[in-house]
């Protein structure tokens, strides 16, 4: 057997910031857990910049390469001298048996391991004689140097080396592995696999196979392809920070591709015989802010297709992982556990189980590779529709970023989220697992989606908070002084911080105003006096506006602190965005939709009606929900920018 030294020592974060620059110079791995949910995800991060050798996997085999003197002295030790010419490809050889007989050859010390990535076919592994088409299987790279955090966010700077007197002298050394990519191709254009409503119909045609009663889910997917400027190493360090996740990953082959991503799902932890997986299902954009995270989770958490779904991938893991476990140990331990990221939420069940003597890490990683949450169940039908159905070869999409131990531990995340850039071009691939009832356009939408933080990281930018807050600052600051009339509200002091938070001086004697509270008498004074002053209201003020305007209003429950979601008009002067929260405070509604001459709706409710009103020629707006409400969404400061702004501009009044 092997025993490599292992040195270590404390790393800073500014350490390895400087080596995760470096990670475009040539073949190197991360893999880390930098987010998820307490108690489930185990949080730690192994970034490998030294490889002593690469392991490549083949039906057939492996190919291996030394990538430094420590990798050229293993491969002539006499532990591994004989494996060397029998993990050569060949007829008959299973790669499964070379890297078994590879690990065993080391003591079962934690720091000796294997990193890398295999791709979606990887899943032909399992069987006994794996169909060779010529096509990689997987990429492992054995560390020599590599940084390493723990659950406490410390890391450590950890070199193996190979005692003096268990050495050989090596064979002479190749040349280096090192990742140069080739100029792109000329004329090369890249494409997507669909055109915008493509992967729509191919979702609906799918839901044929899905009312045959033999195919219970399918998970099919679509590519988006893109010239990217930034280099990869670039575009990790943006995902990294702007989307942490549980399964957070870089891989260079260090011959010119390079594959990074966050992916929900941390498919396998094996610590020991104790095996546990996190499968994660539906899918919903992350509202902004708390109240819109809880409101987001709230709208997945009743979604009862989503909820199908992920009973339908436990149940499949649990057939997946039940032959590799004791009788009886597989249980479900956690069942729709919210999981928030940076521009979408999920739900996460967790499974666990303890393995039966003789088991091991590559018998769980082979048995869940292609997984029901990026295939389907049955595995066999589902692998024939997507043949079938998708329009080009998935890759990387839907394969396993892995690292086994020498000791048998391993980790395994499912490549989900992920760009393969190669000559320049991006390729990000995202899909979605369909039930017989699920909406082909909520299926486009949602895959869309999942490629935003890829997109943002690769500096391809979609709309963002940052952007909308930019282009609504053109509006520009409200122009005059504004009085703030208080008619009995609960939140004056509320009110006025948030008025001076956008920027307004306020000044008791302004001829603008801005009125508040609940009490008719008094909102009636203030408009008997108004004349022709400009006039903002908000909240029960603005029903009592709009009453001496002619509109019918009627006395409700009070709904105090409530929730409602509003959706801009085409007559919305700040940046659409799509629907928003605002919360309400409040005994009045308005009993129809009917609008009156001279009134124009910027925002309404769920049930049409309409909830930001203004008029031009009597420059009046009315908010009928509460924008200062911490409970209500940015946008709803912006429409309370815009209307502050809209009745202070002077030609507004010669408006009809």
């Amino acid at each position: 057997m092997i025993g490599l030294q292992v040195s270590r020592r404390p790393a800073s974060s500014e350490d390895v910031e400087q080596a995760l620059a470096q990670l475009d110079a040539g073949a190197c791995a991360y893999f880390g857990c930098d987010a998820g949910v307490a108690g489930l995800h185990p949080l730690q991060a192994t970034l490998l910049d030294g490889p002593a050798l690469s392991l490549r996997v083949h039906a057939d085999g492996l190919v291996v390469q030394t990538c430094s003197a420590l990798g050229r002295s293993l491969l002539a030790h006499p532990a591994l001298s004989a494996w060397t010419g029998l993990a050569q490809r060949g007829h008959g050889r299973h790669p499964l048996a070379s890297l078994r007989a590879f690990m065993a050859a080391f003591e079962p010390a934690h720091e000796v391991m294997l990193l890398g990535a295999l791709p979606f076919n990887a899943h032909r592994l399992a069987a006994a004689r794996p169909a060779c088409d010529g096509q990689a299987l997987g990429l492992l790279f054995l560390a020599e140097r590599y940084w390493q955090r723990d659950a406490d966010g410390q890391w450590q700077h950890i070199q193996l080396t190979l005692p003096a007197p268990g050495t050989a002298t090596p064979p002479p050394e190749p040349p280096p592995v090192r990742g140069t990519p080739a100029p792109p191709p000329a004329g090369l254009d890249p494409h997507d696999d669909y055109p915008h409503g493509g992967y729509a119909e191919m979702v609906g045609r799918a839901l044929v196979h899905l009312h045959e009663p033999s195919l219970v889910s399918l998970t099919l997917s679509q590519s988006f392809r893109r010239r990217v400027a930034l280099s990869p190493a670039q575009a990790f360090a943006r995902l990294r920070q702007v989307n942490p996740a549980p399964a957070t990953f870089f891989l260079n082959d260090g011959e010119g591709e390079c594959l990074f991503g966050a992916s929900p799902d941390l498919q396998l932890v094996l610590r020991g015989c104790e095996i546990q997986s996190l499968p994660v299902c539906g899918t919903v954009a992350r509202g902004a802010g708390p109240v819109g995270e809880a409101e987001s989770f709230r709208e997945l958490v009743n979604e009862d297709v989503d909820a199908a779904s992920l009973a339908v991938c436990s149940d499949a893991l649990r057939n997946d992982l039940a032959p590799l476990c004791e009788p009886g140990s597989l249980r479900l331990m956690d069942r729709r556990r919210p999981l928030s990221l940076s521009t979408v939420v999920h739900t996460v069940d967790r499974l666990g189980g303890r393995l039966r003597p003789g088991v091991d890490a590559w018998d769980a990683i082979v048995a869940t590779a292609a997984p029901a949450m990026v295939t389907g169940t049955p595995r066999h039908l589902a692998l024939a529709a997507i043949e079938q159905l998708e329009a080009s070869p998935r890759g990387w999409y839907g394969g396993l970023m892995v690292l086994v131990r020498a000791s048998g531990d391993a980790l395994a995340g499912t490549i989900l989220r992920a760009a393969a850039i190669r000559n320049g071009i991006a390729e990000v691939r995202t899909g979605g697992d369909l039930m017989a009832d699920s909406s082909p356009e909520r299926e486009e939408n949602e895959s869309r989606l999942k490629a935003i933080s890829l997109w943002r990281a690769l500096g391809i930018d979609p709309p963002s908070s940052a952007a909308t807050m930019a282009a609504t600052d053109s509006l520009g600051q409200p122009a005059r002084r504004f009085a703030l009339h208080d008619a009995g509200d609960p939140f004056p002091a509320a009110v006025r911080d948030t008025l001076e938070g956008l920027g307004m001086a306020l000044d008791a004697g302004a001829p603008l105003i801005l009125l508040i509270g609940s009490d008719g008498w008094a909102c009636r004074n203030v408009l008997a006096a108004k004349g022709q002053h400009p006039l903002v209201a908000m909240g029960d003020a603005a029903f009592h506006v709009l009453e001496q305007a002619g509109f019918g209003i009627e006395t409700v429950a009070p709904a105090h602190g409530r929730l409602m979601v509003c959706t801009p008009t085409a007559a919305a002067p700040w940046k659409d965005d799509g629907p928003f929260i605002v919360a309400r405070y409040g005994h009045l509604a308005l009993p129809d939709t009917t609008i009156l001459p001279g009134w124009e709706v910027w925002a309404h409710d769920e049930k049409q009606r309409p909830v930001l009103l203004v008029h031009a020629l009597n420059r009046v707006a009315c908010l009928l929900f509460r924008a200062d409400s911490l409970l209500s969404d940015t946008p709803a400061l912006e429409s309370l920018r815009a209307a502050l702004r809209f009745v202070s501009t002077p030609q507004n009044s010669n408006v009809e």
